[in-house]
């Protein structure tokens, strides 16, 4: 009979190691879902944002090269920026929380940090930060990538020279 009991209380052992082993390898799964389903969900609301940008382009572009301009159009051109600003808050919080990659998080805050290092965009990010718009996490890391910049600068405009103003071009409306 104790050698029954040995037996079973080795195999309910056994059982549970394969429980923890299976819930552990469950978990892992879950996870990788979850980051896979937050990449989809703020690369949504990113090309939605690129859409938005696009149909309003003129404003955004005249907003990058110099943001005094009538206030319906600097209101349009502001919301991008605002947004941008916005999805890359959430992609710090989650890559805190190891729901985003670094490489996703690099590629909008290179984005972001190039649109206002731009003489509009720079305007734009400094009055954000002396109203205390953003939070903390995205004002560090902005104003950590700007420090290292001479700003307001032409550097996005070279690599995306679509943005560029042409002379004459945009005049006070």
């Amino acid at each position: 009979m104790e050698t029954l009991a040995i037996w079973g209380e080795f195999l309910g052992g056994i059982g549970v190691i394969i429980s923890l082993i299976f819930l552990g390898l469950q978990t892992k799964t879950a996870n990788r879902l979850a980051l896979a389903a937050s990449q989809r969900e703020q690369r949504h609301i990113w090309q939605e944002m690129m859409i938005f940008m696009a149909n309003y382009s003129s404003e955004y572009r005249e907003f990058l090269n110099n943001p005094v301009m009538a206030p319906d159009r600097q209101t349009r051109a502001a919301m991008m920026l605002y947004a941008m600003g916005n999805q890359l808050d959430t992609l710090l919080k989650l890559n805190q929380e190891g729901l985003e990659t670094d490489d996703n998080l690099r590629y909008v805050m290179d984005a972001f940090v190039g649109h206002v290092s731009t003489p509009g965009g720079y305007a734009f990010w400094q009055k954000m930060t002396d109203a205390d718009l953003y939070g903390d996490d995205v004002l560090a890391a902005v104003n950590t990538r700007l420090s290292t910049m001479t700003v307001p600068n032409e550097d996005l405009f070279t690599a995306m020279h679509w943005l560029k103003a042409r002379p004459g071009e945009f005049r006070s409306q």
